[in-house]
């Protein structure tokens, strides 16, 4: 555990291995978690403002199926909270 920051209705949570994006209310229950990003599995993050609101896009390394190996290709994941 490093840090939680509140951010309107959802909160953040930074550890030393993923950070957790949970929903409002009990941050005990593991339900709350609606994205977890895991340091092994981040590619590049990017922070943006627009219209007053500051955005965060995660990129995840993508898995090639064929090797089995991760690395960033056209199928990255790019959840931007």
């Amino acid at each position: 555990f490093i840090a939680v920051e509140n951010i309107d209705s959802y909160c953040v949570l930074i550890s030393s291995k993923a950070v957790y994006f949970l929903k409002s209310g009990d941050y005990m229950d593991r339900e709350a978690i609606f994205l977890e990003v895991k340091y092994d599995d981040l590619y590049h993050c990017l922070v943006s403002k627009d219209h007053g609101n500051v955005y965060i896009q995660l990129t995840k390394k993508a898995v090639n199926t064929s090797s089995g190996v991760a690395m960033p290709g056209p199928s990255q994941q790019k959840p931007m909270v």
